[in-house]
């Protein structure tokens, strides 16, 4: 039964022990107390901010009921190939170093995904970028795909800016 929690190894840790938990009803305290582990460190593995180790992956799977030994331990073992797997994987993507962090505030800058992404990060680089990154997006989404995503913006916000640097980097009035 609980094998097939381990199929889906880009959910993490956290995720499948709390949902295995919340299906046996019980409280983030009350596996604290039949685990025997502090209910501050149940709270950090549900969250994802600590790792788990083999001893409370054993001490979990008894409280819970578990007959499958370090299920927990497994099930964080894949997710972290995963996350390896799509780290290393062969995607392409801009200069990074063209590109300002702070550019991308409100987000994790070594995490974007320049491909699933592409129509924010455009948008974003045409709004608030400089020349540099202008054209470090120009040249890796190349000049068609920006003025098809920039077409379709409807937001009015930045537009004054967006619309100065699409004349400017792309000789272009998109809004034809």
């Amino acid at each position: 039964m609980y094998d097939a929690y381990l199929k889906y190894n880009h959910i993490p840790l956290g995720a499948i022990l709390d949902r295995i938990r919340t299906k046996e009803h019980l409280s983030q305290r009350e596996l604290a107390l039949r685990s025997g582990i502090p209910y501050q460190r149940i709270n950090d593995f549900i969250a994802n901010r600590r790792r788990i180790s083999p001893e409370n992956s054993l001490r979990l799977e008894k409280a819970l009921g578990i007959d499958f030994q370090c299920f927990f331990y497994q099930a964080q073992t894949n997710y972290d190939i995963y996350i390896a797997t799509k780290q290393h994987s062969e995607q392409p993507s801009p200069d990074r170093s063209k590109f300002r962090k702070t550019l991308f505030w409100d987000t994790d800058f070594d995490a974007l995904d320049w491909q699933h992404n592409s129509e924010w990060i455009i948008q974003r680089v045409f709004d608030y970028g400089n020349a540099t990154e202008i054209k470090e997006a120009i040249r890796f989404y190349g000049r068609k795909k920006i003025i098809d995503v920039l077409r379709s913006v409807k937001d009015p916000w930045n537009e004054k800016i967006r619309n100065i640097n699409i004349k400017k980097y792309l000789k272009d009035d998109i809004k034809n």
